[in-house]
């Protein structure tokens, strides 16, 4: 009996901190003893509320009646446990059903409840999943500026972002996955976008020249009604930088740069002329 009792709550609480987005984000912080009481009480939570409904399900069967059938489950499900002899006193068959029922339900809870959870979010804020899932990393799990970013810039589906690496290359698109929380270590640093440009900068001048444009072919896809699952997978770590792109300015910016490198130095000038008449 004690196992029907301390099994349940240990595996639905091992089974709600999986499922949900927060825990499993935030569990890495939690270790030894700490972990194993998180558990038991989030656990201890949901054998509650299960116990609660087990009680309901037994009073409502024995208690209401149909003319056509019966809802009174129990006393096959006791006959069934008498007549193989799973249990010796028939008396105490009610508290056997009671605790297995509560057992199920409190695994069903523990699996259900997360998922109502990002349900509810998606609803209410007309997000889809994997927006859900960053809105609930962003305003409830402690992460680094640059993966609240991330997760910011993800949410924002009608702008694009430009990410300059360590190794000079430039890739500018939209964040379409940041990488997925676990119970192991919080969340993975790897995260990918959906790229409209790419690019390097140079080694001396650092200035950006984009050398390949996917923007044509991402519109194909979209226009064709095609599924966009083009995609390039990108690390945290090898971010130098990370902006809002617009398009305008960077056309504006780019002109003026182009003005100004085709304007010649006078002094240059100058020192060649004399160069030329010596």
């Amino acid at each position: 009996m004690g196992l029907l009792l301390i099994l349940p709550i240990l595996v639905s609480g091992y089974i709600f901190c999986t499922a949900s987005i927060y825990r499993q984000a935030t569990l890495n912080k939690y270790d030894g003893q700490l972990l194993y009481l998180l558990v038991a009480k989030i656990g201890l939570f949901m054998f509650a509320a299960a116990a609660i409904l087990s009680f309901f399900l037994m009073y409502l069967s024995k208690h209401a009646e149909f003319e056509c059938f019966s809802l009174n489950y129990i006393k096959y499900v006791k006959a069934f446990l008498s007549r193989n002899i799973i249990t010796g006193d028939e008396k105490a068959a009610p508290l056997w059903i009671f605790f297995g029922q509560a057992s199920v339900i409190s695994f069903c809870l523990a699996w259900f409840l997360p998922r109502l959870y990002v349900f509810a979010i998606c609803k209410r804020n007309k997000l889809s999943t994997d927006q859900a899932k960053a809105f609930i990393l962003h305003y409830q799990v402690p992460t680094r500026p640059m993966t609240k970013q991330l997760l910011i810039s993800m949410r924002d589906s009608a702008s694009q972002y430009m990410f300059s690496m360590d190794d000079r290359k430039v890739y500018v698109g939209r964040v379409s996955s940041v990488g997925e929380a676990h119970e192991t270590g919080g969340m993975d640093e790897d995260f990918e976008i959906v790229p409209t440009m790419s690019g390097y900068r140079d080694k001396d001048t650092l200035k950006v020249t984009y050398t390949t444009d996917y923007s044509a072919v991402i519109d194909d896809m979209a226009v064709n009604g095609r599924a966009i699952g083009f995609t390039i997978l990108l690390s945290q770590q090898n971010i130098v930088s990370m902006s809002r792109f617009e398009e305008d300015v960077w056309k504006r910016f780019k002109s003026r740069q182009d003005k100004d490198s085709g304007k010649k130095n006078p002094f240059l000038d100058a020192l060649a002329r004399l160069f030329n008449k010596a």
